[in-house]
């Protein structure tokens, strides 16, 4: 959305360019009620762009010219909330995020079209997002925790990345580009859960995939997001790092299997009306880390599944990703 449902069949030897990035906003978790509490990096403690998604060894790969269709489902669950040392904020009460998020991504390879000799690609993504929060918040004695939990449902900020740059050799592939995240999704400041992020969000990526051998393939996905300000909260979410990755081996010509994982980092303070919050800025940081698995049907149709378990949080939630992910021919 990570990174995706999609999934692309292994080339041979990756001689084509086969599943470019992904820049998918999947609400993966939803805002949280702003002013319920101030203890989660970037406003609510979540991001516009799905963590994760962009693993696999598809990120630097570009599909044939033409019109394409992904589709991507994800589960996103966590019980723990980490304060600024990685500890169990004691702040919370009780804690616990489900979230689960499908989502189509149409990408269209202009034919015949080249610019410094890249293939140039366009990409078009919107998700639909159902999240539950469970977050009470501890208060002194005798006065009980405050409930701010809810349940939240809708179409989640479209993602619109206009132009990717893609170039290809027999075992080395590179995309550039900017995922753009607009800011359609529903959303209520007053509410306990928002799909909608309610700004935008603009970042610049590159990708890689890389086949050292016939079998190995290894990818990442660098990436770096500028948030604008909350209109409505005047908050203002600090800028994000990511970077995804993935090492997969080639069992069988259909099926590959390896790790993948992402390492996330908030690099500048969150700010409400011009301050600093909380201290501290909010920043949030996790890494994560887990299996996959990859099945090709055919040259066009290709499954995949894959866990990424969190670790190393602070001011965020700390969980599990399960991804879903297929391409299929338009």
């Amino acid at each position: 959305m990570n990174k995706q449902l999609a999934v692309e069949p292994l080339p041979k030897h990756a001689v084509r360019a086969s599943l470019p990035p992904l820049s998918l906003k999947l609400a993966v978790i939803a805002t949280l009620a702003m002013g319920s509490i101030d203890v989660l990096a970037t406003e609510g403690g979540g991001n516009s762009y799905p963590i994760g998604v962009e693993t696999n060894f598809n990120a630097g790969m570009m599909l044939p010219e033409g019109l394409h269709t992904f589709l991507y489902y994800q589960y996103y669950t966590a019980s723990q909330l980490k304060d600024n040392n990685g500890n169990d904020n004691p702040r919370v009460a009780s804690f616990k995020v489900q979230a689960n998020a499908v989502a189509v991504r149409l990408s269209f390879v202009w034919p015949g079209v080249r610019i410094f000799g890249a293939n140039i690609e366009t990409r078009l993504i919107q998700a639909y997002s159902m999240t539950d929060l469970t977050l009470d918040i501890a208060r002194p004695p005798p006065l009980s925790p405050l409930d701010k939990g809810g349940h939240g449902s809708g179409l989640a900020d479209t993602v619109l990345v206009p132009i990717i740059l893609g170039w290809h050799s027999q075992t080395y592939h590179q995309t550039v580009g900017v995922d753009t995240h607009l800011a359609t999704g529903a959303y209520n400041a007053s509410a306990a859960v928002n799909i909608g992020r309610n700004y935008y969000q603009v970042a610049p990526f590159y990708a890689l995939t890389w086949f050292p051998t016939d079998k190995l393939d290894i990818s990442a996905k660098f990436r770096y997001g500028f948030n604008t300000r909350n209109q409505t909260t005047n908050y203002q979410s600090g800028d994000e790092a990511t970077i995804e990755f993935s090492v997969g081996y080639r069992v069988t010509p259909a099926f590959a299997a390896g790790v993948n994982g992402y390492i996330y980092r908030q690099t500048t303070d969150d700010k409400q009306n011009g301050v600093v919050v909380n201290g501290n800025g909010n920043r949030g940081r996790v890494d994560a880390l887990g299996p996959y698995f990859r099945y090709s049907f055919t040259p066009k149709i290709a499954v995949a599944v894959k866990l990424q378990q969190e670790f190393h949080a602070r001011n965020r939630p700390q969980g599990t990703r399960v991804w879903a992910q297929a391409s299929l021919p338009f």
